[in-house]
């Protein structure tokens, strides 16, 4: 479908009216917090700028405490285009490249949605990703922008099999997604279904030879960048396994994902007031977050949606808490992109696609955003 010129503007209105939903009261604030590299966004920024380092951890710098300290649990696909692409001016590079790359991932996912779906379910689809309830750390310094930037070029390869240059575009996609975020492999789920799908409907099924060349082609670049890491390390630091050795500190331990999540929610509590720097914060800050993306698969059916994303989205819903925490996912869950092709493709009414929209919007504008900026949402 071709894009007029209407199409060319709705992503780029709908990115200045998100963009400056966020960018206008954190320049008006007393203090630049938003622009600040906060948290993991310090280790991607020392990364881009003098490597790893790997180091025993010291009780007077270091929390949590361990045996591995410095940056060697942070994937290096978006430091390294941070430190090309800012021409080695990486401060500057952490803050402007997350609006150049929200902006592209805007414009991709919409023009992904107008080809096999409509203009009406694209914009539905633009517009509830961008008023999901941490849609804000799309435009700081953490790698999210780029990752919805290259999940929407992977999907607009994958989904084209007549684009220009998309033989080595499409594993090129996929192989930066896995050297970027440790659970971009579970992207890998998206071709793998497509494939059985279009083998099963096939007259004449294809051989074993040709089976195995399309999964190494759609699959293999998946892995490559964990294992692209793995071997850094251990040429560098003599341990293949560093990435795991050193998130141990964290206690994070395999559990039962539906379990996890029935934790965190039985702590559920309305009030704010169990503030957000105690036990209960983790609780409070994951379960509206839980709720609001696993309720997607209740209210709106989605058996419009092409069934390898609906697999892939219950797939990462489940990953994070199967790591034994809901910490941090409000972050994590940013990766859910095709949950907004869910409400999009759903034959629920538009008023409840929009109106579920801005209930993830308010979410975003009176708790996780004001909690981001008071430096609570880790």
């Amino acid at each position: 479908m071709l894009m007029s010129r209407r199409d060319i503007y709705i992503p780029l209105i709908i990115f200045a009216l998100f963009a400056g939903l966020y960018l206008i009261p954190a320049l008006m604030a007393d203090d630049d917090f938003f622009f600040r590299p906060v948290w993991d966004v310090g280790h991607y920024q020392s990364i881009a700028e003098g490597g790893y380092e790997v180091r025993p951890c010291d009780p007077a710098r270091d929390y949590p405490m361990g045996k591995i300290c410095g940056n060697a649990g942070w994937f290096p696909g978006w430091p390294m285009t941070v430190k090309v692409l800012s021409i080695g001016q990486v401060g500057w590079g952490l803050k402007i490249l997350p609006y150049i790359f929200t902006l592209l991932g805007f414009i991709l996912f919409y023009r992904l949605l107008l080809n096999f779906a409509g203009r009406t379910e694209a914009v539905i689809a633009l517009i509830a990703l961008s008023a999901s309830p941490t849609a804000f750390y799309l435009l700081t310094g953490f790698p999210y922008a780029f990752m919805l930037f290259l999940f929407a070029a992977y999907l607009y390869y994958l989904y084209r099999p007549e684009a220009a240059g998309r033989k080595y575009l499409l594993p090129l996609a996929a192989g930066l997604l896995s050297l970027t975020y440790p659970s971009a492999f579970l992207t890998a789920i998206i071709p793998f279904i497509m494939l059985i799908g279009q083998y099963r409907r096939r007259a004449v099924r294809p051989g074993l030879k040709m089976i195995a060349g399309d999964m190494f082609y759609y699959l293999a670049p998946f892995a490559l960048g964990p294992l692209l890491l793995s071997f850094y390390f251990y040429v560098a630091y003599d341990d293949f396994l560093l990435i795991l050795h050193f998130q141990e500190k964290y206690d994070r331990n395999w559990g039962f994902p539906l379990a996890v999540i029935w934790e965190s929610l039985k702590h559920f509590q309305l009030s704010t007031e169990a503030h957000f720097m105690n036990i209960e914060h983790s609780y409070f800050a994951a379960n509206f977050i839980i709720l609001w993306y696993g309720l997607i698969f209740f209210i709106f059916a989605p058996w419009r949606t092409k069934p390898e994303l609906v697999v892939y989205v219950l797939l990462l819903y489940l990953f994070s808490p199967a790591t034994g925490s809901v910490f941090s996912i409000w972050r994590h869950y940013l990766l859910l992109f095709p949950a907004v092709i869910m409400i999009a493709l759903s034959p629920r009414p538009r008023w409840l696609k929009l109106a579920y929209a801005a209930i993830g919007l308010f979410l975003a504008l009176y708790i996780y955003f004001p909690e981001f900026m008071r430096g609570y949402l880790v």
